[in-house]
């Protein structure tokens, strides 16, 4: 069975009219009961600074940036992504790149500067049952292999670097590359 923890699933250009158009997600978990990730490129209209406000989080120092719509279940659910350079005491090792954490006290603890190297924070996540994120890659019934995720290796560059359409174009030609690589 494929596992696809740590790896970047993408959408297809076919997706088109709905919250996954253009999303480019990282697989945070993906075992025998369900997978978990997080979509990458879609920023919230709320900055970082006002979500502090919202909650009456006090903020050290300036934090600039969005918070980013992680996915559509658990919305009340805020984690940060980000390099494994800084743990916390709520912090699951993704990879040998990624860690996901969160703690009541994180914005607190990234204001003074006791930051990772690379970040992004987050609301919301992605989820799927058991197989089910296997059988949408590879098209099974009742999925479509017309939508059917693409897969690439997530790099911290992808990962944080990009946002947006440019996150998925270029995750997508990563896409793209790799599979070539294995036809020839």
């Amino acid at each position: 069975m494929n596992n696809f923890t740590g790896k970047l699933i993408i959408s297809p250009p076919s997706v088109k009219g709905n919250f996954w158009q253009k999303s480019v997600i990282l697989v945070t978990e993906d075992h025998e009961k369900g997978s978990v990730g997080i979509v990458l490129n879609k920023p919230s209209q709320t900055s970082i600074e006002d979500f502090a406000r919202q909650y009456d989080i006090r903020l050290f120092g300036p934090l600039n940036g969005m918070i980013h719509v992680g996915g559509p279940v658990n919305v009340r659910n805020f984690t940060m992504l980000h390099t494994n350079d800084w743990a916390c005491e709520n912090t699951l090792k993704i990879n040998r790149d990624f860690s996901l954490s969160s703690s009541d006290n994180l914005l607190t603890r990234i204001s003074t500067g006791d930051a990772p190297r690379r970040w992004r924070l987050f609301v919301g996540l992605c989820g799927w049952q058991p197989h089910q994120l296997l059988n949408e890659f590879e098209g099974n019934p009742p999925f479509n292999h017309d939508t059917s995720w693409l897969v690439a290796k997530a790099t911290k560059e992808l990962v944080f670097h990009y946002d947006v359409t440019e996150q998925w174009t270029y995750s997508l030609e990563k896409s793209g590359e790799e599979f070539a690589q294995t036809v020839f």
